[in-house]
């Protein structure tokens, strides 16, 4: 049972505890400087860069090559091989995984949003994670009512609006991170995986999906990842170990 967030600062020997039953949750903070932006642009495949070049504002620009470029060094720690020589490829959905270097046994996944973002590595079992803004325009209200499940929606709706915000992007990080686990993404329907929270600790519970025989095999679990921000795990695996650790440049 998960009941507390504790980051905590990496010592160089930590990559060699990953293990199937120990996952590691990482917290990046997006407030690097220019030049180090530049620095980690520098492993970025081709089409990163170019991918990069397509959002309009430089902000939105240099969120994305540090997070990717830090997902780079990451899993070069955790692979041991550089960064540059790292190749992903996408599903349909849009989730990465590794083709170099290939029958690599290191499961991964990404989430970024304003100022924030969480990456989850795993051995052999599938993960998914998502980080969202609190302090962002949001109508929870309807989205709600159009995509979670009826007792979802009919709960959310009797909170005074500053807790419905913060409960509702708890319900939405839990289910968007269940999802990616899946590897379906957002189209795999929100109102098919509806979500149980333990008010003991931060672990909840898929209740309701049209994946039921997977339910058994999956841990989810809710994240404290900073005043503004809010998130969620979910990892192939019944039972394992969360470790925390913040990036440092």
């Amino acid at each position: 049972m998960l009941t507390s967030t504790h980051w905590a600062s990496p010592s160089p020997d930590i990559f060699r505890s990953l293990s199937p039953g120990i996952v590691h949750a990482w917290r990046v903070h997006l407030d690097l400087s220019s030049r180090q932006t530049s620095l980690y642009r520098t492993d970025l495949s081709e089409d990163e860069r170019a991918r990069a070049k397509r959002y309009r504002l430089p902000h939105h620009q240099n969120q994305f090559i540090l997070t990717r470029g830090i997902l780079r060094n990451l899993i070069g720690h955790y692979v041991g091989i550089p960064p540059g020589t790292i190749r992903f490829e996408n599903n349909v959905q849009g989730k990465l995984s590794l083709i170099e270097p290939p029958h690599s046994s290191l499961q991964f996944n990404v989430s970024h949003t304003n100022g924030m973002a969480l990456l989850a590595f795993t051995i052999e079992h599938a993960v998914g994670i998502d980080v969202e803004e609190v302090n962002r325009n949001v109508n929870d209200q309807d989205i709600a009512t159009r995509y979670f499940s009826p007792r979802e929606a009919a709960y959310l709706a009797t909170l005074p609006p500053d807790k419905r915000t913060q409960e509702f992007l708890t319900y939405w990080t839990c289910k968007e991170a269940y999802l990616k686990m899946l590897g379906v993404g957002l189209s795999g329907g929100m109102a098919h995986c509806e979500i149980a929270l333990d008010p003991d600790s931060l672990n909840a519970n898929v209740l309701v999906t049209d994946r039921q025989s997977r339910n058994d095999a999956c841990s989810l679990f809710r994240i404290n990842a900073g005043e503004s921000h809010v998130g969620a795990l979910a990892v192939g695996c019944p039972s394992v170990e969360v470790l925390f650790w913040d990036w440092k440049n």
